[in-house]
């Protein structure tokens, strides 16, 4: 009597599926496998904060297993081909898509943000993605995991007042650059005040203005500390979800591109909350006569920002130019 047989590749899978189930288990994360329709992605990840709340922020997995994925050694690690439809769809995925790589023999499981790797422009020209081997799933922190899906370390506040208090209180105190994260927000509301707005055009007019009004001997100065109080401005806003920022883009121009971020991001509800509460509170002072009633200037306001036309003005005529010669030539 024959009987199917169950092969070797199907056991060596289920090891690579139940390390992930091993590693939420572990860390108190959840974890849900694609029962149906895997065409790319073996299951999701939610985090969990420490608190124990579910959060909303996910990844999702693709999960490769056995010896034949660590044959290709790279420098620090395996070099990982994946298929030309794989790439494409793991770049266009709308979550962080992680790709490990299960050792059964070692029962150690290695791991890569692979949508980053090939999202990143100088990453994207390589015909492989590296996994690490300092990137050992079984001793990886959540946090480091959910990085490009925006989770942070940093204790989430509860009490708006209090984020209020934090957004007012952290300041950069250097005579050369004097900002708070309250300028920040406050400077970067646009949209009718429903997006904030973050570049370096906003930053430095801030720090401009702010040195102007302490009447300050000294210019403005910018250097790694200052640059890294603003980046933590932007984790700020993500770990009290305050706005909708695509964070993957941003660790993109600061971790390969070592510049600051640029974008326009939607407040969440809880930010437009925040908005409230600031002209709550500005309100109250002009009643108490602690600040003039400005009739309809406000401190949380929106403002208009927009392309600098003298930075590509002049590549007007070559722009029709291009257009024409590609259409005669049709």
């Amino acid at each position: 009597m024959q009987l199917p047989k169950v092969g070797l590749s199907y056991a060596q899978e289920r090891l690579g599926i139940n390390a992930l189930q091993n590693y939420a288990a572990n860390n108190s994360q959840i974890w849900r496998e694609t029962s149906t329709g895997d065409v790319g992605i073996d299951g999701n990840l939610e985090f969990v904060n420490p608190d124990g709340f579910a959060t909303g922020k996910v990844i999702a997995v693709q999960v490769k297993s056995g010896p034949s994925y660590f044959k290709h050694e790279s420098t620090e690690g395996w070099k990982f081909y994946p298929e030309e439809k794989h790439r494409a769809y793991w770049e266009s995925f709308p979550l962080p898509v992680i790709l490990v790589l299960h050792d059964p023999t070692t029962n150690h499981s290695y791991w890569a943000d692979v949508r980053q790797a090939l999202r990143t422009p100088a990453r994207t020209e390589k015909s492989f993605i590296e996994v690490p081997q300092y990137n050992l799933l079984q001793s990886t922190e959540p946090t480091q995991l959910f990085a490009t899906a925006g989770v942070q370390a940093e204790p989430f506040i509860v009490d708006l007042e209090e984020v209020l208090k934090v957004l007012l209180s952290t300041c950069y105190r250097d005579a050369g650059f004097p900002l708070s994260y309250f300028d920040l927000f406050t400077h970067g509301l646009t949209n009718i005040c429903r997006s904030i707005y973050y570049g370096m055009d906003m930053v430095c007019n801030a720090v401009e203005f702010n040195l102007l009004v302490k009447r300050s001997e000294f210019g403005m100065g910018m250097g790694y500390q200052e640059h890294h109080f603003l980046f933590n401005y932007v984790k700020f806003l993500l770990a009290q979800g305050l706005a909708q920022i695509d964070f993957a883009d941003c660790l993109i121009d600061w971790e390969d591109r070592e510049m600051q971020p640029h974008f326009v991001a939607p407040l969440t509800a809880r930010g437009r909350a925040l908005v409230k509460l600031i002209h709550q509170k500005e309100a109250e002072l002009v009643k108490a006569g602690k600040m003039l009633d400005a009739g309809l200037l406000h401190v949380a306001q929106e403002g208009f920002f927009g392309m600098q036309v003298e930075s590509y003005y002049q590549r007007f005529p070559r722009i029709e130019q291009f257009q024409a010669a590609l259409a005669a030539g049709k």
